[in-house]
């Protein structure tokens, strides 16, 4: 079996949520013996030497597929039809208006339909079409049953659906060195210990209430600064000024876009790590400070409650006072701070990406004995 992966975020300048999935999932892919031929399509040559070394290694060969219009309706069908490819894998969901095979395409999550004020309309009338694809889709991969249970809600057949969740890399571990002084504007003021926020800096991911949080926490004695790690244009320039009118602008942190390769030690020197999304298809972040042995407090609903289960913490999102007490509570016990750090850890051991590419296979074989 031959398969066309759309793997044009591979070579995306600033990696994010689905190119971090489609380059885990790629490295994964080039160590399966066992997996099918793939072709990783991209539009643009890969920068970075070891994507592109995973990307042509094992089962995967990429091919760069040059058009000056029309890249994914006309071109990558067309290439598909040429390549034999007898089932395309789509991470983003959108897919072209014809193919020559069936199609499998990954939904990450559907926050939009809970949260569509968080949205701009552009990015709601894309969301909108993405569903639609998923529902055309021979075979739909789910990152949480939470996801697939709003997919099926949304009118995509169960039958159809298979939760497949996503992996931790093995970078992210306690061991290895911590954040240095001097890895960005601040870092030197970080040396003992903060709490973290790793993600985009977007509307759904609550932050405003987090600040608020914070901000009763600032009246306990010996509470760490807060370090809000990610880009979000004009929203962080939102938080930013949030933060100033709550008197917290010496003690809020923000790194703007963080390099890939420091965030281990990023969450390494962290003290607890703080995720109260309002909805998540899953929550990578809070698989990373797990496995980064930190102590996690998230939100009790969606993904992020499914993937921390009982190794975190999880509390209401809108409720700053609980946000609050639960960071006050993991701060001032040692002990509760050591359990859930180790619960943490042995939770994070069941993700793994080799698991994730396995079942994607499998999907796969699913995918090809649709007529």
């Amino acid at each position: 079996m031959r398969v066309g992966l759309d793997a044009r975020t591979l070579a995306a300048p600033f990696p994010s949520g689905v190119e971090h999935y489609v380059a885990n999932l790629v490295r994964a892919f080039s160590q399966l013996a066992d997996a099918p031929e793939i072709i990783a399509y991209t539009d643009r040559p890969i920068s970075d030497p070891d994507i592109a070394r995973a990307a042509s290694s094992g089962p995967l060969r990429t091919q760069l597929l040059r058009a000056r219009w029309g890249w994914l309706r006309v071109a990558l069908p067309l290439q598909m039809r040429r390549d034999r490819i007898r089932v395309a894998h789509f991470p983003s969901t959108i897919l072209p208006p014809l193919l020559p095979c069936p199609a499998v395409v990954t939904v990450h999550d559907l926050a939009w339909q809970r949260f569509p004020e968080t949205y701009s309309p552009d990015d709601l009338a894309m969301q909108l079409r993405a569903l639609e694809c998923a529902k055309r889709a021979a075979r739909v991969i789910a990152t949480s049953e939470s996801t697939a249970r709003d997919l099926e809600e949304a009118g995509v057949p169960g039958r159809a659906i298979t939760v497949t969740p996503l992996g931790v890399s093995e970078q992210f571990s306690p061991d290895g060195p911590p954040l240095a002084p001097d890895a960005f504007p601040d870092a030197d003021r970080l040396q003992q210990g903060y709490l973290l926020y790793v993600g985009r800096l977007h509307a759904r991911k609550n932050l405003t209430r987090l600040l608020e949080a914070y901000k009763l926490l600032r009246a306990a004695q010996g509470v760490p600064p807060l370090v809000l790690a990610g880009t979000g244009d004009h929203y962080a320039d939102r938080l930013k000024q949030g933060a100033q009118h709550l008197g917290l602008a010496d003690h809020v942190i923000f790194t703007g876009y963080f390099p890939a390769h420091l965030l281990p030690a990023l969450y390494r020197g962290a003290t607890l790590f703080l995720y109260l999304s309002l909805y998540e298809g899953f929550g990578l972040p809070v698989l990373e400070a797990m496995a980064s042995g930190l102590p996690v407090v998230t939100s009790n609903v969606g993904g992020t409650a499914e993937v921390a289960s009982d190794a975190g913490m999880v509390v209401n999102p809108d409720k700053p006072a609980e946000i609050a007490d639960a960071v006050l509570l993991l701060l001032g016990d040692a002990g509760v701070r050591a359990s859930f750090r180790e619960r943490g850890l042995i939770r994070s051991r069941h993700f793994t990406w080799e698991r994730t590419a396995r079942e994607t296979v499998a999907v796969y074989q699913h995918a090809a004995e649709v007529l």
